[in-house]
């Protein structure tokens, strides 16, 4: 200390200025090993990060996005071959990014579609995160085996059914667990907006969100489909989806709507009367309506009515009468020659190979004005001779 002490004071400043540049690079130090340790603060990971899958199978995995600090963390795919669907689902939805947060983990679905014609072979696809400090990247090796394959089938009898908007659906399917493990599969439907479908294992009287599988069982389901009811003829699209052991297997349904047919025969005012004269021929205007969600074809018009009587129609053929429309059509009605005054049912109907209607119109027949006048004449005349008569007679 004394030796220190009897140096120059240049000297010392030299030993104080050492000292310093040595205390300013340990803390530049310092901060470089903090800097290095936040940039590296988002993980990336996945449970399983290998997976062996079946050509034309749909399979699902985990992912956790996690870090020390709260930032936007940006997420792509790379490397997906081609004629394969990857996508990454956040809450069921497609999401490019997350913003993270140093008390909760961020959890996301790769879902991954394997194309039917997928070669046999390794597949890698690549789960890069981008944050303003750093990029990592996630390896996934998807292994498409023809043997091997994923643990879980989802059959259906049969994918696609037939049948107007007002018939429920029922789908019989075959769920599977060949692995060697129990497993708890997570089951949903996506069907059109409005229908309505429910899901229940065979047997069951009420549904259920999850079943239990043993290993190397199986396990019956029943969808029943129920479309809404302003249902367009058309083919529609479901699927049903069973979730569980790192697996999402998707079966698509298809239902072939051919329509409802429901048809009315009516008049303009719903009145289900008319009203003819005796003698002569009367028109009438009667409506046919199309009230169900499909055309009806060839529609041909008819009438049941008293003996004698003839009942035509213009047009007696409607060719197409589109859903939700009517057309007006004229009966043509001849009472018998000999048909008195006085109400007769008769019934009209329309019918065609996909649906038929009829009603009964009461029809009331009146005498014609020439006969009134006959018969008043007649009158006249019989009370012309009477008087007569006794105007001849009476004195005697």
């Amino acid at each position: 200390m004394l030796w220190l002490g009897g140096r120059s004071h240049k000297t010392r400043r030299a030993v104080v200025g050492v000292s310093v540049g040595v205390t300013f690079l340990l803390v530049l130090l310092a901060v470089l090993l903090l800097g290095t340790s936040t940039a590296f603060a988002t993980t990336v990971t996945t449970p399983y990060p290998e997976v062996t899958v079946k050509a034309g199978q749909t399979v699902a995995l985990d992912v956790v996005v996690k870090d020390t600090v709260a930032q936007k963390v940006s997420l792509s795919l790379q490397g997906v071959p081609e004629g394969w669907e990857a996508s990454l689902l956040g809450s069921g939805r497609p999401v490019s990014a997350v913003i993270t947060d140093p008390q909760e983990e961020r959890s996301l679905t790769l879902q991954v579609k394997v194309p039917a014609d997928a070669k046999e072979g390794p597949a890698t696809i690549d789960l890069v995160a981008r944050s303003a400090t750093d990029t990592i990247t996630l390896p996934i090796v998807l292994t498409v085996s023809l043997e091997k394959g994923g643990t879980t089938e989802l059959n259906p009898e049969y994918s696609t059914l037939r049948g107007p908007a007002d018939a429920e659906f029922s789908f019989n399917l075959t769920l599977k667990n060949n692995s060697e493990q129990e497993q708890t599969y997570n089951l949903s439907v996506t069907a059109p907006e409005g229908w309505t479908a429910s899901l229940k294992p065979s047997g069951a009287t009420q549904e259920t969100p999850t079943v239990t599988v043993q290993p190397g069982s199986s396990q019956r389901l029943n969808l029943k489909v129920t479309p809404a009811k302003d249902a367009q003829a058309g083919k529609y699209d479901l699927a049903v989806t069973a979730t569980g052991g790192g697996e999402e297997v998707v079966t698509p349904l298809h239902i072939e709507i051919t329509g409802t047919y429901k048809l009315a025969l009516t008049t303009p005012d719903g009145r289900l009367n008319a009203e003819i004269k005796a003698g002569t021929t009367t028109k009438v205007t009667f409506v046919v309506q199309n009230n169900g969600t499909a055309p009806v074809q060839g529609l041909k018009l008819s009438a049941t009515a008293p003996t004698n009587w003839e009942v035509t129609f213009e047009p007696s053929v409607i060719d197409v009468l589109p859903a939700n429309q009517q057309q007006n059509v004229v009966a043509k009605f001849t009472p018998a020659k000999n048909a008195i005054a006085g109400d007769y049912v008769v019934t009209l109907s329309a019918r065609a190979d996909q649906a038929s209607t009829s009603s009964d119109i009461r029809v009331t027949v009146k005498t014609s004005t020439l006969w009134g006048v006959i018969g008043v004449l007649i009158a006249i005349a019989a009370i012309v001779i009477l008087a007569l008569v006794f105007r001849r007679f009476g004195h005697r």
